[in-house]
């Protein structure tokens, strides 16, 4: 399983995903059916909280719940838990992830 800390430390494991906030671990889901319902729902606009909807798929409700609405979670913060999210699913390198969404909101 792969851990990627947020940090950007990635250790090796077997098949999903982790990501490390703070002392926790939290599994992404990455599964290719899972990131289709993420994507239909992202390209829904009639969806109310769609963000959060993509985030229950990938991390489950009680991490949602957790990481989110618990500790009443920043704007800058939710995005880059989007983005790490993300980054898990696909494979892609955080930061370039992040270049590319800061370049396409300009």
């Amino acid at each position: 399983m792969r851990i990627i800390d947020t940090g950007n430390t990635i250790l090796s494991g077997d098949n999903h995903p982790q990501l490390k906030i703070g002392d926790k671990l939290y599994i992404v889901d990455d599964r290719r059916s899972t990131f289709e319902k993420i994507q239909k729902i992202q390209n829904d606009e009639s969806i109310e909280n769609a963000e959060i909807k993509a985030l229950e798929l990938a991390l489950g409700k009680a991490a949602v719940k957790e990481l989110v609405e618990k500790n009443d979670i920043s704007v800058s913060g939710f995005q880059n838990l989007t983005l790490h999210v993300i980054a898990a699913i696909t494979g892609e390198d955080f930061e370039e992830l992040r270049k590319a969404t800061k370049e396409r909101k300009n």
